[in-house]
Order: C-alpha cells, then structure tokens, then sequence
C-alpha cells in the first residue's frame, strides 16, 4: 500500500511540475522563459524524468506482489524439486501456503518423491505451519527399519534437525523433538561407514547445532544441560564451539 501511494504521488508531483515549470530566471535553452510558459527543453526533460520515476514504481509496485504472494500448488511442487546449489531460499519456502504445504506432506510420504524428502523436510520446517511437526515425526517413524538404507534417505535424515529447528521458531514442541535426540539410541540402520555410535554422534551433533541457531530461550536450556553432561565430553565441546561462533554472528544470521 505504502509503495502504490508513494508511486502516485510520484506522479501527480511530476505533473504539478511540468504544469508549474520553473520559477527560476531564464537562462540558457534548457530553462523555462517564465513561471508561465517554461520551455520545450524543459518540458522534455521533466517528461522524462517522469516517465523514469513511473516506471521505477510500477517495478516496485510488482516486486511487492510478487514477494507477498502465496505460492501455488504447482510452485511449491517445482520449490521442492528443483536444484538451488546455494540451498533451499527460504523467503521463497515461507510463502508456501496451506494448500501447497498439504502437497508437501503427501510428497513426503510418496517413495516416488524420495529424492526430494530433504527439501521437503526443510520447506515444511520453514513453513511452520498446523500438521508440519506430524509430517516429520511420520517420516522418521518410517525410517526407523534396520539395514542398508540409500543416499536419498541418509541426506533427509541429516537435514531432519534442521527442519526441526527451523520449525521451533513456530512450534516450540519442535525443541523437545531436538532434545529427545540426547537420549536416544543409535539408529538400527547403517549407510555405508555410518553405524552405530558413529550414527548417534552425528545426530546429536546436528540436533545441538539446529537448538543453537534457534536462539530461543528453551533451546538454550536444553543445550545447558547438555554442557552439563559426563557422559559426552566431546558433545559439549561442540556445544561450546557452537556459542562461541554464534557470539560473533549478527542476530537472526543463523541458517
């Protein structure tokens, strides 16, 4: 609304001033001979500018509508998709609306959509919204059988924390589902070199990560606790690491 209102104002202001001219005095070719009848050369280059300041706002006027519309069904299908090499945008991901995100839990129980089950994962997280946390916590009862699983399944599994943390900021459960992490047993499954204790450290090491970029306040409770652990030495030295970084970091910059 603010940018639509400034853009006609824009506009009538130009009008008033090639209505107006330029009260100045008359001198040289590209000045007006009067306040009455400014000249040719005036008139063109106010048009211009005009013209300029029009089209900037029309740009921006579409940009905003652009960057506040729901996705539809079909964009949310080609969000989950495709291939971003710098990750999932996530301005993009939050406009995902009710209807895309329903998509979205389908796709996610779909064998089919496999491929695509990490950024799944990571765009309902972002989304935040009413059915997000049970999609997750369906998709990881699935994938609890034991033996060899694929690459596909290894990758959704690594993002899973971080879909959760990213869901924390509207659903605090989703900071208990982290915290459950620390008692956990080691998944029954194994990819390649990854088994067993190997497994559980890096679930434990992705959950404290995602707790410490939520910056919430029950985040860092748990991740207290965690510090205060004997049992895992090393998990709270990368707890520690993860606060000193994050003290060098802008607010909000956590990704």
């Amino acid at each position: 609304v603010c940018v639509v209102d400034g853009a006609r104002a824009t506009i009538r202001g130009g009008l008033a001033l090639i209505r107006a001219g330029w009260s100045g005095p008359a001198r040289g070719p590209w000045w007006p001979r009067s306040a009455r009848t400014p000249g040719l050369a005036f008139r063109i280059f106010a048009s211009l500018v005009l013209a300029f300041m029009a089209a900037s706002s029309q740009r921006a006027v579409a940009q905003l509508a652009n960057s506040s519309s729901v996705l539809t069904v079909a964009e949310t299908e080609d969000l989950a998709r495709r291939v971003d090499y710098e990750g999932l945008p996530e301005d993009e991901a939050a406009r995902i609306g009710a209807r895309g995100a329903a998509r979205l839990v389908e796709m996610l129980a779909d064998p089919d959509e496999k491929p695509h089950h990490a950024r799944i994962l990571l765009a309902l997280g972002i989304w935040g919204g009413d059915g997000a946390l049970e999609a997750m916590r369906n998709w990881a009862s699935l994938s609890q059988a034991g033996g060899e699983i694929d690459r596909d399944r290894f990758r959704a599994w690594q993002v899973l924390p971080f879909a959760l943390g990213k869901l924390a900021r509207r659903d605090s459960r989703a900071v208990a589902e982290l915290a459950a992490r620390f008692d956990a047993e080691a998944p029954a499954w194994s990819f390649r070199q990854f088994r067993g204790a190997r497994l559980l450290a890096l679930e434990r090491r992705a959950a404290a990560a995602a707790l410490a970029q939520t910056r919430l306040p029950d985040a860092e409770r748990v991740l207290d606790a965690v510090v205060r652990r004997a049992d895992d030495p090393a998990l709270a030295d990368h707890v520690r690491a993860l606060r000193a970084e994050a003290q060098g970091a802008p607010t909000g910059d956590a990704r």
